[in-house]
């Protein structure tokens, strides 16, 4: 391969992965606030012990779950482009 197509591939890795950290800290962001939803939804349905606020409970720890999955995603993501960021530098150097 050229160097002028690694170079190509490179940036446009290298954005790949600015753009997804940049929606890893959204991520990171959204699910703290959700973790928090939740953990203030459990207390408070062992607090009253009513249905509906066990419903609450369920519905606020699957959406912060939703939320952990996505950033788990994203991470992983995130190493994959490194590791291929790695390979191409691999290539420039001789």
């Amino acid at each position: 391969m050229s160097i002028r197509s690694v170079e190509r591939q490179l940036r446009r890795t290298s954005q790949q992965i600015k753009r997804l950290r940049a929606e890893l800290l959204l991520l990171e962001e959204q699910y703290a606030h959700f973790s928090d939803e939740a953990e203030t939804a459990r207390i408070h349905a062992l607090v009253s012990e009513t249905p509906i606020s066990e419903r609450t409970h369920q519905r606020a720890a699957r959406h912060a779950d939703a939320v952990s999955q996505q950033r788990n995603e994203l991470i992983v993501s995130i190493g994959q482009l490194e590791g291929t960021q790695d390979l191409l530098l691999d290539q420039m150097n001789p």
